[in-house]
């Protein structure tokens, strides 16, 4: 009974130290991230415009799954956002994972009815460091194109509870 109870206690401090570690190493990607200079970024929109973000550019907001993107997409269309650049924002799109058949006749005629430019990025390599987590959104807050924090959201109303306050 002693070893159980010794094996319980083992596996229990074991099971902790991998999720403090793997905290730590989320957090440190997100503080890789924080003084990191994104302005002169060049993507392409979904209208095949160039677009960057520059030094004025105040908050980018960035999908890389579909469950990302609805968060983005619903949050500003609960803030009946339409114009992002009027606010220095930028929404950004990893859509790289996405098959060429999906994005070429269903992803991008839906992306070219939104309402706002929407960067995009799609062979990866443009966002391949910016944090992601499934199904969060990721804001990132720029002063004069450097990250000065990481923000994600699980939900549409805590997205545009913050969106609504900057």
């Amino acid at each position: 009974m002693k070893f159980f109870n010794n094996y319980a206690k083992l596996s229990t401090q074991l099971l902790l130290g991998i999720l403090f570690a793997i905290s730590i190493i989320g957090n440190a990607t997100a503080q890789q991230l924080v003084n990191k200079q994104l302005a002169n970024t060049q993507f392409v929109d979904q209208w095949d415009k160039p677009i960057t973000i520059n030094d004025n550019t105040q908050l980018v907001l960035f999908s890389h799954d579909m469950d990302s993107s609805g968060l983005i997409r619903d949050a500003l269309a609960k803030l009946n956002l339409t114009d992002l650049s009027a606010k220095n924002w930028l929404s950004v799109s990893d859509i790289s994972g996405m098959p060429w058949l999906i994005t070429k006749f269903v992803a991008m005629p839906k992306m070219r009815d939104y309402p706002y430019a929407l960067a995009l990025d799609t062979e990866g390599d443009i966002t391949k460091e910016w944090q992601r987590t499934d199904d969060q959104a990721t804001v990132f807050v720029l002063d004069k194109g450097v990250v000065q924090s990481v923000q994600q959201f699980a939900t549409v109303d805590a997205l545009a509870d913050f969106l609504s306050k900057n």
